[in-house]
């Protein structure tokens, strides 16, 4: 009983969806409806200047090109191809972007095109509003009413004059009919001619692909960098937070410089949160300032055992911004791993550059000694990258992004974060 009663629920859903839908779309009608009456009034001025081409030649020309500039007008233009695309979106349930950059003349075709439908459909809709479901109505009362179609003379042979009264009944009902159905179907496809007349072109299309991708972009690269600092900082706050309350009672001393790096982390992380919002703000090239942002890092790098050296070559402030920024996030992806896995363990940061702005290559290694307990536990093989984390990978698929190469391994008893990134004309 259940199930019966969720599948009429549904099905009750699914018709005011529909009923929803069609109420919008004779919405739409109407405004379309409104937007031609206007121009049934110059039809009917056009029609009147046909009775005086006998005594003026160019009254009927002059009187079809007024009519064709009053239509192509604002048909024509920007803003009225904006409102009927917010129209069609709203009213008949399309998904329209509005399209960027310089409009084509083939847009302003179609655009124009679509006001065309949208004026003619709502006549259309007029039309069958004022006379064929009136005409209808009236034939249905009169022969089902009792009086047959003698009532109807009256009627037909004002609309049909010449015509008998069943011919004229007859045609009547077959034009009143065929507008009805004519309306309906016009009706169920103007959301498909709004997708093919206001959507983007094929050009557009393929601009609107190629935005979507650097938007996905952006945010996954945001992600990774949100990753990197934030969970960098939270590694640090916890390890230093468990130091301190091991430490408490037994070393205050130590205790009290543990907060103190939780303190230093805290402040960091701000930092680095202030700087990945502001690439999400304005997208720029990354740090510049790489030896310095570097020499905070390794500065910041607490744990109890010897603290992280940092041993720069060549000119670390020659790397451009973009491969500086991805080399910046490794070492604190190693100092982190180092910390959590190794804190009874030395750290060395070793980066080396060559080449200059325009042109060079840097070469990254973060090495930390392996603690004896890990090796015990491994039996005395290579100890393998645990699963769960992102970091590895993300600083893997950074490498990649840029042309470079990373990996992560133990080494003559160390474990080793090493990167290679080249770049050519001041990026990469």
């Amino acid at each position: 009983m259940l199930g019966v009663g969720e599948s009429n629920s549904n099905r009750q859903a699914s018709n005011r969806a529909r009923l929803s839908a069609a109420t919008r779309t004779a919405v739409f009608l109407m405004i379309g409806g409104l937007l031609a009456v206007p121009y049934a009034a110059v039809v009917l001025w056009i029609m009147q200047l046909w009775r005086l081409a006998a005594a003026n030649p160019l009254a009927v020309p002059s009187g079809l090109l007024i009519g064709a500039g009053l239509l192509a007008v604002p048909s024509t233009l920007r803003v009225m191809r904006t409102l009927e695309r917010t129209a069609a979106n709203e009213l008949l349930g399309t998904a329209l972007e509005e399209p960027a950059g310089t409009t084509r003349l083939a847009d302003v075709a179609r655009g124009a095109l679509w006001f065309l439908v949208h004026l003619l459909s709502g006549a259309l809709a007029v039309a069958v509003l004022g006379f064929a479901l009136p005409t209808l109505a009236a034939i249905v009362f009169a022969v089902f009413g009792g009086g047959g179609t003698a009532g109807l003379a009256p009627f037909t042979g004002q609309m049909l004059p010449g015509v008998g009264t069943v011919e004229a009944t007859w045609l009547l009902t077959a034009a009143g009919l065929g507008a009805l159905a004519l309306l309906i179907g016009v009706a169920s496809q103007l959301q498909v001619w709004a997708v093919l007349l206001l959507g983007p072109s094929e050009q557009a299309k393929l601009a609107i692909a190629e935005r979507h991708a650097r938007e996905l972009a952006r945010r996954n690269g945001l992600a990774r960098e949100l990753h990197d600092s934030i969970g960098h900082a939270l590694t640090v706050t916890t390890l230093q937070a468990a130091a301190a309350r091991r430490l408490l009672t037994t070393d205050p001393d130590k205790a009290a410089a543990s907060m103190a790096a939780v303190e230093d982390a805290g402040r960091a992380a701000l930092e680095e949160l202030d700087y990945v919002l502001g690439i999400l703000r304005a997208p720029a090239d990354g740090p510049a300032e790489l030896p310095d942002r570097l020499r905070n890092l390794v500065s910041r790098h607490r744990s109890p055992g010897p603290p992280a050296e940092l041993r720069l070559t060549g000119d670390p402030a020659a790397v451009p911004g973009n491969v500086a920024a991805e080399l910046y996030r490794m070492v604190q992806e190693g100092l982190s791993n180092a910390a959590k896995h190794a804190p009874e363990s030395a750290c060395t940061v070793a980066l080396e550059v060559n080449g200059t702005a325009a042109a060079g290559s840097a070469s990254l290694t973060v090495a930390n000694r392996i603690p004896t307990a890990a090796r015990a536990r491994a039996g005395g093989q290579p100890l393998a990258r645990t699963a769960g984390g992102r970091g590895l990978a993300g600083l893997a698929e950074r490498a990649v992004l840029l042309g470079g190469t990373f990996s992560a391994r133990e080494s003559d008893g160390m474990w080793q974060l090493s990167a290679e990134l080249s770049w050519e004309g001041g990026k990469r």
